[in-house]
């Protein structure tokens, strides 16, 4: 009989790519949404069932006779206190799964910084905090950007690196981080709920490489085959760089915001022990990553297209 998984988040940028490996791991799948039936309408190739962090009964309907849960669940970008709402999502949900006897919770969750936690980092690593309390074995596992098609961080630099030929680098951007292949995550969130339920615990992702901020913008750049000119300013802070984000980039403002008010520090793992707890763990080099996902981007209008060709081309000048 194949094991039944909770899949939260699954039509999200990471729930949906973890979809298709979990079924090939011989889970049993069952996907979370707040409108079921609308996701149905979309998805009708899986099980879908109504999942809303803020109605108890939703979660004890679809908890039951569940073995693990995928916690992918987050509300940045929704109107209110996310903090709270977040908080409060994570203890209901810790109730609710004691109560309906789940053997296992994989939460994923964000980087520890250096320095002082924005409010989107200080809500991912609160919410991980919480469900590790839970007496249900849980392990949450904490990645920075994820490379790839479809998420925000991800979409954030790859505009900037494809539309700016001349970029202004606040000294924040000297701010090291460990990019991880979005491929790189789903293996580790398919492994992490087949552990032992004695592995428990928090667990960095990080990719193979330390870059900065102008690394990456760098990197990208490259693959696009521009050289943006750039100069380096000392006083543009985190904050006042987000605002002109609505003239450069189409992901979501306020989540993009949240995110680079969180590069204040170095985002740098501490606990890198969990690619050795599975087998032929090899983390994607970062230009590998960000070449699929540069290919696999598939959402720009025509218009989109000519004008990022036309900045590339100012920059292949330089």
């Amino acid at each position: 009989m194949l094991k039944r998984l909770l899949l939260t988040g699954a039509s999200g940028f990471v729930g949906n790519r973890a979809y298709p490996e979990l079924v090939r791991a011989g889970w049993e799948v069952i996907c979370a949404s707040r409108d079921a039936k609308a996701a149905d309408k979309r998805e009708p190739g899986r099980q879908w069932v109504t999942f809303d962090v803020e109605h108890a009964d939703t979660m004890e309907t679809a908890l039951h006779g569940i073995d693990a849960v995928l916690y992918l669940v987050h509300s940045m970008g929704q109107d209110g206190d996310f903090e709270a709402k977040e908080r409060e999502a994570a203890e209901g949900f810790v109730r609710m799964s004691e109560r309906a006897g789940v053997s296992r919770v994989v939460y994923l969750g964000g980087v520890a910084p250096s320095g002082e936690a924005s409010k989107h980092l200080r809500s991912r690593l609160a919410t991980g905090a919480i469900l590790r309390k839970s007496s249900v074995p849980t392990i949450e596992l904490r990645a920075g950007m994820i490379i790839g098609a479809g998420g925000v961080s991800w979409r954030m630099v790859r505009d900037l690196a494809a539309r700016l030929p001349f970029m202004i680098l606040p000294s924040w951007l000297q701010n090291r981080s460990q990019p991880v292949a979005v491929d790189d995550v789903v293996r580790a969130l398919v492994g992490a709920v087949g552990l032992p339920s004695d592995v428990r615990g928090v667990f960095d992702l990080p990719g193979p490489e330390t870059l900065t901020g102008e690394d990456i913008l760098r990197r990208i750049a490259r693959l696009l085959g521009s050289r943006p000119y750039t100069i380096r300013v000392p006083l543009l802070t985190p904050k006042l760089s987000s605002y002109w984000l609505k003239l450069v980039t189409h992901a979501n403002f306020g989540v993009a915001q949240q995110l680079v008010e969180g590069l204040t520090s170095d985002l740098l793992a501490t606990n890198q022990l969990f690619w050795d707890l599975l087998p032929d763990a090899r983390p994607t080099p970062f230009d590998e990553a960000a070449k699929a996902a540069l290919e696999e981007a598939g959402d720009l209008s025509l218009p989109t297209r000519a004008l990022e060709w036309a900045l590339q081309h100012v920059g292949r000048r330089a």
